[in-house]
């Protein structure tokens, strides 16, 4: 029996060692798809936050400009004719 434990013992050696290796590169396998995981997220939260900037930024100017043409029609209403007042509509065609 002592003979068979002793050549069974670099067969559960070698398996040991392929087992380590195979859990060893699995783990760096992890933790690489992890990292990139972790890096890409970051990166499309940076983008998602500069985005979201630019859209507010164009949002402010929007509404600058419909408050300037708003001005614009109320300044312009009241030239077309000086007996009505700029805020009535015009008089519908019959």
């Amino acid at each position: 029996m002592f003979a068979g434990v002793l050549a069974a013992t670099p067969i559960v050696v070698d398996a040991w060692v392929v087992l380590v290796a195979a859990a060893s590169i699995v783990g760096t396998m992890l933790s690489a798809v992890l990292a990139t995981t972790l890096h890409l997220a970051g990166r499309i939260d940076h983008q998602g936050a500069l985005l979201g900037g630019r859209i507010d930024h164009q949002r402010d100017e929007i509404v600058l400009v419909r408050e300037r043409v708003a001005r614009l029609e109320a300044l312009f209403a009241g030239r077309g004719d000086a007996s009505r007042p700029a805020t009535e509509p015009p008089p519908a065609d019959e």
